[in-house]
Parts: C-alpha cells; structure tokens; sequence
C-alpha cells in the first residue's frame, strides 16, 4: 500500500515539473518571439492601427453621406439631398471630389466623372425614377460601379459602370448592375444528415462525423459526446418550442473543419439555428450569425463571421453587434502577410462591418462600425457614420493601417538576415509559434493536447 501511495505522489511531481517547465518554455518562447517582432517591424515597416485623426468633409448642398471611395490621392464621395419637387438635378448634388492631403479635403472640380454620356443616363436616371437614391460604390480590380437604389426596395438597383485606368475613370454605360455579383457567403460547404447518421434507440440522436451527436428532441436540442442512446444528457442544450417532436422532423446540417464543426439545426416549424462544436475542447457556442456567412482565417486558423470569430486552437470571441443579416463583402489582405480585414454590410441601412484579423497574435481587433469607408495606396483608412438628418459637413475618422499597396521595406538593411529570409517567412513562423505557445496555456481537458504540442513544434523545427 504504501509503494502505490508513493508511485501516486511520485506521478503527480513528475507532472507538476513537467507543466513547470512547459510554463518555462512558454515564457522564453513568447519573450523570443516578441524580440523577433520587433526586429521585423523594424526591417518592414510593419505598421498596425493607429488613429491619425478627425476631419470634416463639406458639401455644397445638405445631405446624408452614403459612400466614400479613394482614387488616386483622390477621394469621390456620394451622398444623398431631399429634391422635393426640383427637377434638373446635377452631379454635384449627388458627388463631391476632394484631394485628400493626408489630413484635409480639399474640393475639386468633377472633372473626373464629367462625361456627356454619363451626364445624360444620370439625368434619364431621375427623371423616370424620382426617387433614386445614391446606394454605394464598388470597386473591382477594373472597374468602379456607382449603384443606385431605384424604388421602396434595396434590390431594386441600377449601376453606373466606369472602367479604371491610370487613376482616371472611362464611363462605359448604365446596363450594367448584373455584373455586380454577391460575393458567396459561405467558404464551405453545409452537409445535410441523412438516415444513415441516425442511431436510434431510448433516446436516438444523429452522428455527425461520430465526434459529436445531436437531437432535438423532448423539449430541446442536445448535444453529445458519447454515443450512448439509453441517456439523454448531454453536454449542451437550447430549448425548443415543440415538445413533441421526433427525431426525423428536424433537419440537422453541419461541416467538417478541422477541429471545429459548424452544425445548423431547423427545429420542427422553427427557423435554423447555428453553433459551432470543438472536437479538442468538447465546447458547444451558438453562432446563429453563421447562417449568415462563414470566412475562413488565414492559413486554416478558424472561422469569422459576421459578429465574431472562432479558431481551431478554441479561442474565440463574438461581438456585441446589433445588427441583423449582415453579408460577407469581401476580404483584403496587407502586403505584410500579416494583417486580414473582412468586410461585412448590411444592405438594409448601409452599414459596414471591418474586422481587421492579426495572424501572429491571432485576435480580431475591435470592430468598426460604419456608413461608408476607403482605404488609400498608403493604407491610409478614411471612414464616416452617417447622422440622421442632412448636414453639410461631414465627419470622418483618419486611421493609418498595414492595408498598404506595397510593403515599404528598409532597404538600409537589406545584409540582415531577417531581410534575406523575408517578411512573408518570418509571419508565418511566428504565427505557428503563436500556435504552440496557445496550446502551452491549455488545460488538460484539451483532448490530445501533448499530443499536438509536439506535433507543432516539430513542425515548426522541419520548416523553419
């Protein structure tokens, strides 16, 4: 007896010096890291988000400001005037363009957009649909479209097509608007269960992957861990509003990524519901805004969506946005391989969503919310909430971001060899690095956690 008492305390030392240093480790790697980060910073010219200032832009005529959109060192701005009655109405009551200094608008002639026949295909547009109002622009690799709203609904649409070249815009025509295309809402694919996922007994459920089983059934949807149908606990449940409902009268979808896996339950005469399930940590979250839209991170590191996101490691954040059916826009990516801004709007009162992703620190930045934004050749963020009435000056908020054309390297050092193995590596490095020092900081309810610590680290020695 006293042997096993001994072997018992034996272990638990053991492991108690090993999690020390593990915890040792973790320290050196995340001070090695960030002394690594700074030297690249230093090298690239790495920049993150920095508030540069606030400044107005004023317009001839009081108005709502609808879209904002950066050419050049240019900006057109779009916004919309109550006409009333008045007829014969102008371009500029609809565009402003300014020269954007790098912390003023200065008015310019509308020189830019000054074309006859875009002149008259304006005037048509306002004179058979009086009540246009200016939507928003988009911007293609190509081309610009201004798209206007031409009835009570925001599908009812019509588009000015410009083509882009050297900074000047060609008009090409006004029958363009099915050429603006939705960008996809979903970067995988939902799998609907069938009869070959149930596993029917006292208390029957579907199986999904057979990592994680679900019902929703007597009074609420339950998921589980074990695929044990004599029981009905399991480890998370979301009331129903039919009691009685069999097992065949939801409809139950999910996704196979990675250790996540986005499911979407529709409940007999209810709506879909979405969640997402970590195979690792065995954690159930509702994420009813996936039904919406789901984005890949960068190199496989989760999910965002609409008010959050999710990465594989389990890590995840949801934002308290009061917004309904936002869209996912589209993506840009900085020259820096580091930084992922993901647009989502809400066509319904033109508002904007941008969640800027960090790869090495594998966090989104706090969202801005807006009317109307554009980003310059320098990265230069210029962004507006529109008021509730109609104003002449309009603010705007001026942020510098690593959403840059280019990167600006410091060529000065161009014999370092953080310079020579170059930018795009050495994120890359650090972000699995990242990876493994979150992985340091888990608990051992984390299934197979040594497991994947080894595996990354030995990853990261063969690669880099």
């Amino acid at each position: 007896m006293a042997v096993t008492e001994n072997t018992t305390t034996l272990d638990s030392g053991t492991y108690e010096i090993i999690r020390k240093r593990l915890e040792e480790q973790r320290l050196n790697l995340s001070e090695r890291l960030a002394k690594l980060n700074s030297a690249r910073k230093e090298i690239f010219n790495s920049t993150g988000f920095q508030l540069a200032g606030n400044q107005r832009i004023t317009t001839i005529n009081s108005g709502v400001a609808r879209g904002i959109l950066a050419l050049g060192d240019l900006a057109l701005f779009g916004y919309n005037v109550h006409f009333g009655l008045r007829e014969n109405i102008k371009l500029s009551d609809v565009f402003s363009i300014y020269k954007f200094t790098g912390d003023h608008f200065n008015p310019e002639p509308l020189t830019l957009i000054e074309d006859e026949n875009f002149a008259t295909d304006f005037s048509n547009l306002y004179k058979y649909y009086r009540d246009s109002i200016f939507a928003k622009f988009v911007r293609t690799e190509n081309y610009l479209f201004m798209i206007f709203q031409t009835g009570k609904s925001p599908e009812d649409l019509k588009a000015f097509k410009w083509l882009v070249r050297d900074q000047q815009l060609v008009y090409v025509d006004d029958r363009s608007i099915h050429e603006v295309k939705k960008t996809p809402q979903h970067e995988f694919t939902w799998i609907r269960t069938d009869l070959s996922n149930r596993r029917l007994g006292l208390h029957p459920h579907v199986s999904v992957l057979d990592k994680v089983f679900i019902e929703a059934i007597h009074g609420d949807i339950t998921f589980k861990i074990e695929n044990n149908t004599d029981i009905g606990k399991g480890i998370y449940s979301d009331p129903v509003l039919n009691k009685d409902q069999q097992l065949d009268d939801a409809e139950y979808h999910y996704a196979d990524l990675g250790n996540l896996i986005p499911v979407k339950i529709k409940p007999y005469g209810e709506d879909f519901r979405a969640y997402i399930f970590n195979v690792r940590t065995k954690q159930v979250i509702p994420v009813n805004s996936l039904l919406n839209a789901g984005v890949f991170l960068p190199d496989n590191q989760g999910l965002v969506f609409p008010n959050g996101y999710y990465l594989q490691s389990g890590e995840y954040k949801l934002f308290d946005l009061d917004f309904a059916d936002l869209e996912f826009s589209n993506s840009i990516a900085s020259p820096n391989g580091e930084d992922f801004l993901y647009v989502f709007y809400q066509k319904l009162t033109n508002t904007y969503v941008l969640m800027s992703y960090n790869m090495i620190a594998q966090q989104v930045e706090t969202p801005i919310i807006c009317n109307g934004f554009t980003i310059f050749g320098d990265g230069v963020l210029i962004y507006f909430k529109s008021e509730n009435e109609a104003i002449r000056h309009h603010q705007v908020q001026i942020w510098q971001t690593p959403y840059t054309t280019s990167l600006k390297e410091n060529t000065a050092m161009s014999n370092n060899v953080l310079y020579k193995i170059g930018n795009k590596n050495i994120v890359s490095a650090m972000s699995e690095s990242q990876e493994v020092i979150q992985l340091l900081q888990k608990e051992d309810s984390y299934e197979d956690l040594y497991e994947d610590i080894q595996k990354r680290a030995t990853d990261i020695i063969d690669s880099y």
